[in-house]
């Protein structure tokens, strides 16, 4: 490991010390500095801009403990970010794989994909992101394939690819509309080799496909109108999310449970509403 890894790792074993440090105080900014640098120069701006993106917003004047809170919730998203970076750097190191780096690209645009649909980042930045997804959809697509097909078309017209920037160095229109087509591309070949189940019941299809250690659930009408509900179930870290701007699953279905075994054998139900043994 170089230096500078070494160095993060110990910034990492600070942070319980600032927590009984002044708030924002001297101690608290030389840090933030030292870690900054460490982190452009071992990761880039991409992910110092995550880093920058955990800082508080909001304090008050007339109530100290909500400060307090806001500090000590900082220094623990901080943290988070910090360890996450270092787990990114053992994976690469340990195991350099197609696999490890479609899911260092995919966690970095995913992280910054509230930042590209509110166009935060300045048109280097984002269109970095773009190069890097393009990049190993290159490497990873057979360029026979259907996705490869239209990853080529999409290069030769230069469709996404030209990059237009205001006076203040950030860029015209939606930058996440330059990023998502690749996404589709990305989904549509992961897609030719996904296992799939679907069951239709009630007017309604539920489809189940595992990709990797992810699961997407899609549930939509079975006639095919409507938009579909699509859940993302991470299968290394357990979160649960629903694909933004898709169809909200409470518009078709009541209640979404999940069900844990555990090593013993026992089963454990939770939804919003309950958690339970069955």
């Amino acid at each position: 490991m170089n230096e500078n890894f070494l160095k993060l790792k110990e910034q990492i074993k600070e942070i319980d010390i600032l927590k009984n440090a002044e708030q924002w105080g001297p101690e608290y900014q030389l840090w933030i500095k030292k870690t900054e640098t460490i982190i452009r120069d071992l990761f880039g701006e991409e992910y110092l801009q995550l880093f920058k993106q955990q800082a508080t917003v909001t304090v008050s004047y007339i109530d100290e403990d909500y400060n307090i809170r806001q500090y000590q919730k900082e220094l623990d998203n901080r943290k988070k970010i910090l360890e996450g970076l270092i787990v990114d750097v053992k994976e690469q190191v340990d195991n350099p794989t197609s696999e490890s780096q479609e899911k260092n690209i995919l966690k970095k645009i995913w992280n910054n994909e509230r930042a590209l649909k509110e166009n935060l980042l300045t048109t280097p930045e984002a269109q970095s992101l773009q190069k890097d997804l393009i990049k190993h959809l290159e490497e990873k697509i057979p360029s026979t394939s259907y996705a490869g097909l239209k990853l080529r078309k999409i290069k030769i017209e230069r469709k996404f690819q030209t990059w237009w920037s205001n006076s203040n160095g950030y860029p015209l229109g939606d930058p996440w509309k330059m990023i998502q087509p690749f996404l589709e591309i990305l989904e549509q070949f992961e897609a030719e080799k996904t296992i799939k189940n679907r069951l239709e019941t009630e007017g309604l299809f539920v489809e189940s496909r595992s990709q990797g250690e992810d699961q997407h659930i899609l549930i939509g009408e079975k006639d095919g109108t409507g938009e579909k509900a699509h859940i993302i179930i991470d299968g290394k870290n357990g979160e649960i999310r629903i694909e933004d701007k898709r169809r909200s699953p409470e518009e078709l279905v009541a209640k979404i449970e999940t069900i844990f075994t555990l090593p013993n054998g026992k089963k454990i139900r939770t939804s919003r509403e309950l958690l339970e043994e069955i």
